[in-house]
């Protein structure tokens, strides 16, 4: 007969504290492993890609996601300046125009069109309805107290 004990379940307090997420320097080597499910069509185009680059798969697949990163960072960085550049102010007849306010949750920072001041992502704002081809406008919660 042998002395085995018998497994349990490690609790929480056994288990290692999760690391801390932090940014990564230019200097810093430490790769990490992101694994991803595609498509066999998908797969094959990388496959092709890489081949016709001379590249690993792997080097052309980080290249993508790095690339697209950047390009949504400098989409939204541009549609910020657009933003300040119409004016964050709307006109009297603008919202002499509008049906109604629907609320909503702002995805990203952005002007106040009544009042300019910064609506901060995740702060409550209101949409505009009203009639077919009128530019919308976002307000902040203050402003739409006043409409």
């Amino acid at each position: 007969m042998t002395n085995k004990k018998p497994r349990t379940k490690p609790s929480r307090a056994d288990l290692p504290a999760p690391r801390q997420a932090s940014v990564a320097t230019p200097r810093e080597t430490k790769d990490r492993v992101l694994q991803a499910r595609v498509s066999a069509s998908l797969y094959d185009d990388l496959v092709d890609q890489a081949r016709r680059l001379r590249v690993p798969v792997s080097n052309l697949v980080r290249n993508i996601l790095e690339d697209s990163l950047r390009m949504v960072e400098n989409l939204v960085d541009g549609g910020l300046e657009i933003a300040k550049a119409l004016g964050p102010r709307a006109t009297d007849a603008e919202i002499a125009a509008v049906l109604g306010w629907q609320p909503l949750r702002a995805n990203r920072t952005m002007p106040c069109r009544r009042c300019g001041r910064e609506i901060p992502k995740g702060g409550a704002a209101f949409l505009s309805v009203g009639a077919p081809g009128a530019r919308p406008l976002v307000i902040c919660e203050d402003c739409q107290c006043q409409t």
